[in-house]
């Protein structure tokens, strides 16, 4: 999957496409969001990778990410990137629409957090009289 898939069906979300007016808008700034959903759930996909065994997280870049690379997470994540990314993109234009995509971007992200298992590890005892 890509980060334009990812585009494309958060266009679909706000009632969008790719030949609309705001189209180069949208996908400059879809860019640099997407990445940024890469950067916070960085952690947690790799968490989820460890604990399905799946392949390392691949380096990626944290500031952009271009509309052809790959979605460098998990694809259990793009449901969630791509709610992400139509609320921010609807941000400021409205509001309950983005209230209710960034609803269930957190719904999305809690069902695959989830999914991974806690380990148990002993307690460090840090304070000491």
């Amino acid at each position: 999957m890509t980060v334009r898939d990812i585009y494309s069906s958060a266009l679909g979300l706000i009632g969008e496409n790719a030949e609309s007016e705001r189209d180069s808008d949208y996908s400059e700034r879809s860019t640099y969001i997407v990445a940024i959903f890469c950067d916070k759930i960085a952690n947690i996909d790799r968490d989820y990778r460890e604990s399905h065994g799946l392949d390392k997280q691949q380096s990626f870049n944290e500031v952009r990410l271009e509309l052809d690379s790959e979605f460098p997470l998990c694809p259990r994540f793009s449901d969630s990137a791509i709610h992400y990314l139509a609320a921010m993109l609807v941000l400021y234009e409205d509001e309950a629409l983005h209230d209710r995509l960034f609803s269930i971007h957190c719904d999305l992200l809690a069902g695959a957090i989830s999914e991974i298992p806690c380990y148990k590890e002993k307690i460090k005892n840090v304070y000491r009289w």
